[in-house]
């Protein structure tokens, strides 16, 4: 099931949603902090490489969902991590770490936001939820206005 474009207007802020839907990384949808650096040692390349292979994964669910939504507004993010409610429970600071700096840079990339610096990302929530499904990663967009 993929997720549509969500739209909501909250008084004067604006909320965009997309999904990150599949199982990516073994039964989860993105790796890792602790799997990251596993792989940074066998072979410091890997880094890279994995960034550019979940920067990209996150750049296509955008795409998809957001189209050529772009916002110069400064952004409040809300993830929300579905996780398999079978297998090995990840501690949820391991989950989010990685996550959150590959999908900022893919907001970025895809122009979304200007940057990920926090001028433009004010704050983020996390939340974390079991699935019998397939493992996603839900973002919010909420825009905040500047006064």
């Amino acid at each position: 099931m993929q997720e549509k474009l969500l739209e909501k207007d909250m008084g004067n802020r604006t909320c965009r949603t997309f999904t990150i839907q599949g199982a990516f990384c073994g039964d989860k949808c993105f790796p890792s902090l602790n799997q990251y650096i596993a792989e940074l040692g066998r072979n410091p390349r890997c880094g890279a490489k994995y960034k550019k292979q979940y920067v990209m994964i996150a750049t296509n669910a955008i795409r998809r969902d957001l189209g050529r939504f772009q916002t110069d507004k400064p952004v409040i993010l809300h993830y929300t991590f579905a996780e398999p409610r079978k297998g090995v429970k990840r501690d949820y600071g391991n989950i989010f770490a990685l996550a959150d700096k590959f999908i900022e840079d893919a907001l970025r990339d895809c122009r979304v936001i200007p940057d990920d610096n926090p001028h433009y990302v004010r704050n983020f929530t996390h939340e974390f939820i079991y699935t019998d499904g397939d493992p996603f990663i839900r973002v919010e967009i909420e825009e905040v206005e500047t006064t």
